[in-house]
């Protein structure tokens, strides 16, 4: 097991004893069990096949939408759709 040492602001430690007091627990375990509950899980280990499949499913929706145009290369064009929508109010109209 690791320590790890952070700052709080005096109110959220204060908090931490008040839920330790209603518990019965140390600030410690309190938290320890909030991290454990609510922080950030580890990504599941996939195996070689699960990994080919995922990256097969995501690949199926690559070139999946068409825009009816090429875009991202035709500066006059942005520069035009950019300007219309700097001149619009964007008001919706009744």
């Amino acid at each position: 097991m690791k320590t790890i040492t952070i700052e709080v602001p005096d109110e959220v430690y204060e908090a931490c004893q008040q839920m330790a007091a209603k518990y019965g627990r140390t600030v410690e375990e309190c938290v320890l069990e909030f991290i454990v509950k609510y922080g950030p899980k580890p990504r599941p280990q996939l195996t070689e096949e699960e990994s080919r499949a995922a990256w097969e499913r995501l690949r199926k929706h690559a070139g999946a939408e068409n825009l009816g145009s090429p875009t991202g290369a035709d500066n006059e064009r942005i520069d035009a759709d950019l300007a219309k929508e700097y001149a619009s109010t964007h008001e919706e109209k009744t």
